[in-house]
């Protein structure tokens, strides 16, 4: 059960020493992975007098410029999995993230994939920040959390150990954060395979010594956030939903109108065949384009898609009734609020229901 842990340093003269010293403490059997972007205060050349302390264990890789965490961690990576490593745990320098945790880490690992430092459950907790900043990492954290559907209650730690198959199932060269955002990156990408992730209670510290490396990083991993957010497959679905309802309004009323005025068909049949049709092409480009469904059972599949389009239609004119008639609300905001909660209402259930996956 070999075990490597990687850690980024940029500037780190004043801790290096120290957490190497303490990892191999609490886990002298580990190897360490120091990934120095040539760091202008000796940072580098420290590891590289205590490689002679602790020859085979502890090496040293230097990137000839400082490329963000995100591709730190990735180059170690890629070390790591170029070599009998099982288990490859990512951690900071500066005792932010104490060696003290990593045999509990380390032993959860054998039962699963990525083993979090986890902040944010019983018995976890932060020394060293004020309310303010506490307060910004929790929201942050729910907010991320909500919109990539990670289930992990931290999702934005970076004290993790990774299982070498996960990270071999991984596109590295593809991933889209080079900052602080590549740790909830990967969670994503586990939540995308899957993945099988436990929680280990830590506190987490607030750095004695050195400068943080967080200066503007906040936009950034909220970029990177909403682009993975993008990339769910929900939201896109959402939006081929959306799509595809706005086509079928022009088609529904370009039949009506067309039946109406040229042919002169009476009103309440051309109504009838002007949303037939557009129902029938709504459920046939879902089908095919929003869930790519392959169901065999085509005909039971069209009835509950037509039932729940039908509810949403008595639903969109019962709010409406309700926000105008007893919430007095203006008819134009009652309009948005409707139709806002009737997309959500027809999305889900026929995701869930018409379209579920088998």
């Amino acid at each position: 059960m070999k075990t490597l842990i990687v850690i980024p340093t940029f500037n780190e003269k004043e801790n290096i020493k120290r957490i190497i010293n303490a990892i191999f403490y609490f886990v002298p059997k580990a190897h360490i992975l120091i990934v120095d972007d040539s760091s202008p205060d000796g940072t580098g050349k420290i590891v590289a007098k205590l490689e002679r302390k602790y020859p085979r264990k502890l090496y040293l890789l230097t990137r000839a410029k400082k490329e963000g965490l995100g591709k730190a961690y990735v180059a170690g990576f890629r070390w790591a999995l170029g070599r009998p490593y099982q288990f490859i745990v990512s951690m900071d320098a500066d005792f932010s993230h104490d060696p003290k945790y990593l045999p509990e880490m380390l032993k959860a690992a054998l039962e699963n994939k990525i083993v979090i430092g986890s902040r944010y459950i019983p018995g976890g907790g932060i020394l060293g920040w004020d309310w303010k900043r506490q307060f910004n990492s929790r929201i942050a954290n729910i907010v991320t959390r909500l919109m990539l559907g990670i289930k992990a209650k931290d999702a934005t730690a970076g004290y993790k150990v990774y299982h070498r198959s996960f990270l071999k199932s991984l596109p590295l060269s593809k991933l889209v954060s080079s900052g602080y955002a590549f740790q909830v990156e990967m969670l994503y990408l586990a939540k995308e395979r899957m993945a099988k992730i436990a929680e280990v209670p830590i506190v987490f510290a607030d750095r004695r010594a050195g400068e943080s490396k967080i200066a503007g990083e906040l936009t950034k991993s909220a970029k990177i956030v909403l682009r993975l957010f993008m990339r769910r497959r929900v939201v896109r679905q959402a939006a081929k939903f959306m799509t595809i309802g706005l086509a079928n309004v022009f088609v529904d009323w370009g039949i009506y109108f067309a039946l109406t005025r040229w042919i002169h068909l009476d009103e309440i049949p051309s109504r009838i065949i002007s949303s037939s049709i557009a129902l029938t092409s709504s459920y046939i480009f879902n089908r095919i384009w929003t869930f790519q469904s392959r169901d065999r059972a085509v005909a039971q599949q069209f009835v509950k898609f037509i039932i729940v389009n039908g509810m949403g239609l008595v639903w969109n004119n019962l709010l409406f009734a309700f926000f105008i008639k007893t919430l007095h609300i203006y008819d134009l905001i009652a309009l948005v609020l409707t139709t806002v909660i009737v997309f959500f209402w027809n999305f889900g259930l026929t995701k869930m229901w018409a379209f579920r996956d088998k």
